[in-house]
């Protein structure tokens, strides 16, 4: 474990992140804020160059910028009472801890919905139904600017070859947007996932605690959801990032 400066900061980085998080606004976005805008991701770009990750200086395009905005609420946990993981989420989202440290915790979303007071135990079910009808929401306005995103990646690609003098450094700093691009996709894809697991798995455990006829519409959402992603086209291109593969 890390003791001196660095690891107490890495330490108290996800209480920071949790206590200073940014407010959300449509689907989702994060509202502007100095330390999720400017300091984390500070921070986030020298570890994660540490690691060997592509890290890029390029500015961001007008879709890229998008892309990263609408990321921001699929990785963050789909219950605000989830502080702790909410605090570590903004650490992988900046880059601080790698995009799957720590593990994902399934039964996560689960035990807050089970734990949290309700008046009505079918309030719970309407929680549930809510959050998977705000995730299916967000899906299409993400992976239509995905897509933009992976075509200009794919022009600027092809386009290095063709570039008058280009520097090493120029052409580094290009791929490695491109990488960080495909890898933030592939990050949601996934994100998406488990986020459908979590769900499953608490629509078992509150059918057992507390049966009621809601179910049944918490289940159809679900599947609506589960056929949503599944004709999502998966970007197909791969970007070497630390040494592996990244869809």
């Amino acid at each position: 474990m890390r003791t001196g400066p660095s690891g107490i900061l890495l330490t108290l980085l996800p209480l920071l992140a949790t206590g200073c998080a940014a407010p959300a606004g449509d689907l989702g976005r994060p509202q502007p804020s100095f330390i999720h805008d400017k300091v984390l991701p500070l921070v986030g770009s020298y570890t994660a160059a540490g690691r060997g990750e592509p890290v890029s200086r390029a500015p961001l395009t007008d879709d890229e910028r998008q892309l990263r905005n609408l990321a921001y609420a699929i990785l963050m946990p789909p219950y605000e009472r989830q502080e702790w993981e909410k605090g570590f989420a903004e650490m992988r989202r900046t880059r601080i801890f790698a995009n799957d440290v720590p593990a994902f915790d399934s039964f996560g979303y689960a035990d807050t919905l089970l734990q949290t007071h309700y008046r009505s135990s079918t309030a719970r079910y309407a929680r549930i139904i809510e959050d998977i009808r705000a995730d299916t929401v967000r899906a299409d306005p993400f992976f239509a600017t995905a897509r933009r995103v992976v075509e200009m990646d794919t022009i600027r690609e092809k386009s290095l070859s063709h570039v008058t003098r280009l520097t090493a450094d120029e052409r580094e700093m290009a791929m490695a947007r491109v990488a960080e691009n495909r890898m933030l996709i592939g990050w949601v894809y996934r994100r998406f996932g488990e986020r459908i697991v979590g769900y499953r798995l608490a629509l078992e455990r509150l059918v057992i605690a507390t049966p009621a006829p809601a179910a049944v519409g918490a289940e159809r959402a679900l599947r609506a959801f589960e056929d949503r992603l599944a004709h999502i086209p998966v970007v197909t291109q791969t970007a070497t990032v630390g040494g592996t593969i990244t869809k």
